[in-house]
């Protein structure tokens, strides 16, 4: 057993024959409090181990013992596991929660985690505790950019980044790249898309690298390059066959790269391609995953409008709109007003209800 202030305390006193009455009284501590340093709940100052130090003439030792934790807590704590089943439970919140309400649970939980990581005596328990606060601030990071907020998404994900490092995972340092593609793919930036996604792709990790060659291809289809895109959802594909998951982004869709081929193939005019793919991959997410559903589901519809589909488009958009109302999410909220823009254009006799129920949405204060 290693030794520690406290144990070492006790072995001294016991070996000079102390009682607890006669070295309280060296010590000037009292038999209680002194107690409490030998059981390990208090941990050592310097003036403390002077005092001990003198009154056990413990030759350095105990000076040496004094910066080591009083009571070392076990890297496996019971904390670690808490808050690692506590972040699930928030994750489920956001797949069928408005942003604003999982985010006022979720940043307080970010500053404790990042407060304990600080104070933690135990080298293994600081570090799980650090990374626990990156997974926390990054999903803190996406609920801010649901919620509409892309600068403190950035800060927050800045943040998880810090934390990471802290834990000894470098791998987020390149996912933060993604994240910036992504904020880049809203904005409608295909340079920037492509720049941050080639950048994430310099990572070890073989998730990441899949991840950022789905952003890259997503650009190019934003920018109408055609052959580059094929290009990297063909690399994509191949990177995604031999991996596992990241630690980091979506758990809920099954089969992103033919999520991003879709959205791809959309944002090249192969409409038809897009909805067809898009009608065998969104029922594969799970029902519980109202958020990433909605999403996926709101780009489906598009799809088949854009194919000139628009009367099943209305149907689908029709069967998304009380989740729509639900997950309250600025991205979904981008295609919303792309498809109210092309039912505005087409004017189906069948749409005006549909446009109106829309126009709520988007407008709602």
């Amino acid at each position: 057993m290693a030794p520690t202030f406290a144990r070492e305390v006790r072995r001294l006193r016991t070996e000079r024959g102390l009682s607890l009455t006669r070295l309280a009284e060296k010590v000037r501590y009292s038999k209680g409090y002194l107690s409490k340093i030998e059981n390990g709940q208090v941990r050592p100052t310097p003036e403390m181990a002077r005092a001990f130090e003198d009154a056990l003439q413990a030759d350095g030792v105990l000076m040496a013992l004094a910066d080591t934790p009083a009571r070392p807590i076990p890297a496996d704590d019971r904390v670690l596991l808490t808050y690692d089943a506590m972040f699930d439970h928030h994750r489920m919140l956001g797949y069928r929660s408005d942003p604003v309400s999982v985010l006022a649970a979720l940043r307080p939980q970010v500053d404790v985690l990042s407060t304990m990581a600080r104070s933690a005596d135990d080298p293994g328990l600081s570090s799980g505790l650090w990374l626990l606060a990156a997974r926390y601030a990054e999903y803190a990071g996406w609920m801010e950019q649901e919620r509409g907020d892309d600068a403190s998404a950035a800060e927050m994900t800045k943040r998880a980044v810090h934390y990471a490092v802290k834990g000894g995972d470098h791998e987020l340092e390149a996912w933060a790249l993604v994240r910036a593609a992504e904020f880049a793919l809203y904005r409608g930036d295909a340079r920037a898309t492509v720049e941050c996604a080639r950048r994430a792709s310099r990572s070890r990790s073989p998730a990441i690298q899949a991840v950022a060659a789905q952003r890259e291809a997503q650009g190019y289809a934003l920018a109408g390059a055609a052959t580059l895109c094929e290009a990297a959802l063909d690399r994509a594909a191949t990177l995604q066959e031999n991996i596992g998951a990241s630690r980091y982004g979506s758990t809920s869709v099954p089969d992103q790269v033919a999520i991003a081929t879709a959205w791809s193939y959309h944002d090249l005019g192969r409409h038809a391609e897009a909805a067809a793919m898009l009608d065998v991959a969104v029922p594969q997410i799970a029902p519980a995953a109202m958020r990433a559903r909605t999403r996926f589901g709101l780009r489906q519809a598009l799809a088949h409008a854009e194919a000139g589909e628009l009367d099943h488009a209305c149907v689908l958009i029709a069967d998304l709109l009380d989740d729509i109302r639900q997950v309250q999410s600025a991205t979904v909220h981008i295609d919303l007003t792309s498809f109210s823009k092309l039912l505005s254009r087409a004017r189906p006799a069948a749409g005006k209800e549909l446009a109106r129920e829309i126009s709520a949405i988007l407008f709602a204060v």
